[in-house]
């Protein structure tokens, strides 16, 4: 909402100051108005309650398990469940979409807890990994049929827990998580396609880079940071270099290069500490490249790509910092290596500075509207 009323105070900025006619002006407004605020401050704190209620109910439950008897405990469980997805069902064919996302977001938690409790009450085989994949399974079908948002943004966070749930060595079946998980998220991204869950998509991007640098770990393979390397450059360029086809394409052209971008320098960032450039000298090399990588930013997409264009500054930044320290912080003294320090960093922001003002020339436009 505060987002919105700014906004609007820049349309009224520009009326005034003759930019735009008063029927721009007008239909600006209406636009703003007609496209929703999204959750907003109060959705944020009913996804907030939501949450908390449900670890209260869960752990209320945990709490008098065993003074419980079977049928009851069963029954508290689906009593849950079924309020929070009939409820929410009823909310929102009211058309209230923030309590009937919040009363789905309950019945999932407590769907996720159901599952360890029974599981534990009736002593069923099984490990965390197929308690998350049947949680996951469960959410799924009630974003499918639901068409909930949060329900959906839930399905990828619990595709997450299920990513570091399986790293545990002693899981039977350990690597079948590099197959599933691409097969998650592939069904996660079918679902936002469904429930037109937009954030959602962050979530998967997340999840997907998570993915690749924990199968880098858990396989312990180089290769597969080149792999990683490659298909960020690739989806960063295809922003920098063709965003208008890559957005008619995907309807998510900053944001693939965006992502992209982040993929490759974490991947750069791997590889200088990593075993394969063992010695000062290695990583000073793969640490100009970092740099270089953060000016290519910088220069292809900066002017137009918040996210890279921060990503770049920060990366920039650390990594000065961190080549100072290897080169000449080891042979000055404390103070000297603090004297440098400061000055490298007033350096940097009067080179922020001054990239900023470029980048406004570029995008005088965008830049007034951000």
């Amino acid at each position: 909402m505060a987002i919105t009323i700014g906004v609007k105070k820049h349309i009224a900025r520009w009326q005034r100051d003759g930019l735009i006619d008063e029927t721009t002006a007008e239909r600006l407004r209406k636009d703003m108005d007609g496209r929703g605020h999204g959750l907003g401050l109060g959705g944020v704190l009913a996804v907030l309650g939501a949450v908390l209620l449900g670890a209260a109910i869960v752990s209320l439950v945990a709490a008098n398990w065993e003074l419980m008897p079977r049928l009851v405990r069963l029954g508290l469980i689906i009593s849950v469940i079924g309020a929070g997805y009939i409820g929410g069902a009823w909310r929102a064919s009211l058309g209230d979409r923030i309590f009937s996302e919040a009363l789905y977001l309950i019945a999932a938690i407590t769907f996720g807890a159901g599952i360890g409790l029974v599981g534990q009450m009736y002593h069923l085989s099984g490990d965390t990994t197929d308690a998350a994949l049947l949680w996951v399974a469960g959410t799924m079908v009630a974003a499918l049929l639901l068409r909930s948002k949060v329900l959906t943004s839930t399905s990828v966070a619990i595709t997450g827990f299920y990513l570091f749930a399986s790293l545990e060595p002693s899981i039977p079946d350990h690597w079948n998580y590099i197959w599933l998980v691409p097969v998650l998220a592939i069904t996660c991204a079918g679902l936002v396609w469904w429930t037109k869950a937009k954030q959602a998509r962050h979530f998967i991007a997340i999840l997907l880079i998570a993915y690749v640098f924990v199968v880098r770990f858990d396989l312990d393979d180089q290769a597969i940071l080149w792999i990683a390397a490659v298909l960020g450059a690739a989806l960063f360029l295809a922003d920098a270099l063709r965003s208008r086809a890559t957005q008619q394409l995907t309807g998510w052209s900053e944001a693939i290069g965006g992502y992209g971008f982040i993929m490759l320098v974490i991947a750069l960032i791997f590889f200088q500490f990593d075993e394969f450039s063992e010695g000062v000298a290695n990583q000073v090399a793969i640490g100009f490249a970092i740099l270089g990588c953060s000016v290519a930013g910088l220069a292809l997409s900066g002017h137009r790509n918040l996210a890279v264009r921060w990503v770049s500054y920060t990366v920039f930044s650390l990594e000065v910092l961190y080549l100072a320290f290897k080169t000449i912080g080891t042979l000055i003294g404390t103070a000297g290596f603090f004297l440098t320090a400061g000055i490298l960093v007033l350096l940097l922001a009067a080179f922020v500075v001054r990239m900023e003002r470029r980048l406004l020339r570029k995008n005088p436009k965008k830049e007034a509207t951000a």
